[in-house]
């Protein structure tokens, strides 16, 4: 090896020096001048847009410590179908990165979602699970005080304690969601998963809400599914687990299992039958309830049990007479006989267990409790007064006799907007299948 001169050691001893500290502190300023410059908050404004797929601002971004990003301001908008503009999808006042190894976890200060509907927030969330994979981390965290839901006119919602997951495997990738609803009455903790198999052909994707612990919720959060409020009332309450299934881009199908707390039954059966009346708040357990496609007959009911009681109210004399006359509930023979002048009946409880088949045969009993017959169904005070059936009914026979009876005995009844609601039920394939009429709708 041939020895340095002494100049030439005192020249590397100076390009060291220059590569320790003056490159690093050169490097440092202008990584600062970059990210000061008013053009880098756009230029993170269009890397983010170009990896979700949406238009991003943001008020500013900072770097709190080497790795981690702090957005503030940030709200993210998608282009409406057809070149209608763009629509908010969802805001937060601040997004704080912070990574740790292969993982990520984003704090999230008052985050705010919006969506056109249901199904297209469920579309959405879709279509981010699809993209997941892009995501250079195996898990995402992420956690948030406060969060509001808008799906539309009368569907906001607003949630605490927010902390989702979002997880990828060999299957598929899976979002899991704990929060609290918060409403007037209480803060309930629930549970939301949506997840998407990618080993069934086609694609499966399961979305799950369920209460955990806590007041049952405001009846009004199915409306983000049905007319809830109109069918079982305003004040009815919720509490269980309700599972959708979609399998590609097919119709979804729905699992429940729960309680129904105050059902108000003038709205489920009277305001949809103005010609027969029943009162009173009612909690239905429901078993087990299957939503889906019937082969012929379209979506609707598959099947469902559970048992339904109330008490006191009352009921209509004339409704009385049409179960038994059409699924052949008995009248009680020794006690409590109904004063056939009276129009209306009062009762002090009312039980019944229902099971309703695919084939649309419906097994009733009574549930009542063990001070009275096991197949007693309505009471007043230690009297019965109606009987369960003996052997199957159908619902067939429940539409005959909600439905006005003013068409001819037979297997058909009446197109009318009363029957329609009850296409939705099981049945057998063209045994409740209603016939136009006049008027009909």
């Amino acid at each position: 090896m041939v020895p340095l001169s002494r100049p030439a050691r005192q020249g590397l001893a100076t390009a060291a020096m220059v590569a320790l500290t003056m490159v690093p502190t050169a490097f440092t300023a202008f990584h600062a001048w970059r990210i000061n410059r008013p053009g880098h908050v756009r230029d993170v404004e269009i890397t983010l847009g170009r990896g979700l797929g949406l238009q991003v601002t943001l008020e500013a971004v900072t770097y709190p410590r080497p790795g981690e990003v702090l957005y503030r301001g940030i709200v993210l908008r998608q282009e409406e179908p057809r070149g209608k503009g763009l629509a908010e999808v969802a805001r937060a006042k601040s997004l704080h990165l912070v990574p740790s190894g292969r993982d990520l976890v984003v704090h999230a200060e008052e985050l705010a979602l919006r969506g056109d509907g249901p199904a297209e927030a469920v579309a959405r969330l879709g279509g981010f699970l699809q993209r997941s994979g892009e995501v250079p981390y195996d898990r995402v965290d992420l956690t948030s005080s406060s969060c509001r839901i808008d799906l539309g006119p009368g569907l906001a919602f607003q949630a605490g304690d927010v902390a989702a997951s979002l997880a990828s495997d060999a299957s598929g990738p899976t979002l899991k969601v704990a929060y609290r609803l918060i409403d007037s009455a209480s803060k309930t903790r629930c549970e939301m998963t949506l997840a998407r198999d990618r080993r069934a052909d086609p694609v499966v994707t399961t979305l799950a809400l369920k209460t955990m612990e806590g007041q049952p919720l405001p009846g009004r959060v199915l409306d983000v599914f049905l007319d809830a409020s109109d069918w079982i009332g305003p004040k009815a309450r919720v509490d269980g687990k309700l599972t959708l299934r979609q399998a590609g881009t097919g119709p979804w199908s729905a699992e429940f299992a729960g309680d129904l707390h105050d059902v108000d039954l003038t709205a489920l059966v009277s305001s949809r039958f103005p010609s027969h009346r029943l009162a009173g708040s009612a909690r239905v357990a429901v078993e087990a309830a299957r939503w889906g496609d019937r082969p012929g007959q379209g979506p609707g009911w598959i099947e469902a049990k559970g048992r339904l009681t109330a008490g006191p109210g009352s009921v209509g004399v004339e409704l009385l007479s049409a179960l038994a006359r059409e699924m052949k509930f008995r009248p009680s023979s020794r006690h409590g006989r109904i004063d056939p002048r009276k129009t209306e009946v009062e009762f002090g409880g009312l039980g019944l267990a229902f099971d309703m088949r695919p084939d649309g045969e419906i097994h009733l009993s009574g549930g009542l409790g063990n001070e009275h017959p096991p197949d007693a169904v309505l009471a007043a005070g230690i009297n019965p007064l109606i009987h369960a059936p003996e052997g199957a009914s159908s619902v067939h026979g429940l539409i005959k006799a909600l439905v006005p009876a003013d068409s001819k005995p037979g297997v058909l009844v009446p197109l009318t907007s009363e029957s329609r609601v009850l296409l939705c039920l099981p049945a057998a394939p063209g045994a409740a299948r209603p016939s136009r009429t006049m008027g009909a709708n």
